[in-house]
């Protein structure tokens, strides 16, 4: 079984990823969540395998939070998503990581 985190802050997108996986054979959805505040609390609390995370969000981005999960939790795959044609972003997460 292949337990996956989502981290969106599109509420419709995150739900849906969330339902998606909790419907694919041989894959859990450990929880999702809006933001990366909390991060090593949340995949603390699950671990996941794999963690699907989005570049943009408020607050904490997914690029720091990507830091933060990969400090504490180095086993963990981190795939980032975007919707934004960013070279700048994708670079530096692709460097920090993912």
């Amino acid at each position: 079984m292949i337990k996956v985190a989502v981290f969106d802050d599109n509420q419709a997108w995150r739900e849906l990823l969330g339902m998606l996986i909790d419907t694919t054979q041989g894959m859990q959805c450990t929880g999702t969540f809006e933001d990366c505040r909390q991060v090593v609390k949340n995949i603390g609390q699950s671990i996941p395998d794999v963690v699907l995370m989005d570049i943009d969000m408020p607050h904490v981005d997914g690029i720091s939070g990507l830091q933060l999960i990969k400090e504490q939790f180095p086993q963990v795959r981190i795939l980032m998503q975007t919707v934004f044609e960013q070279d700048d972003k994708i670079f530096n997460a692709i460097r920090a990581g993912a």
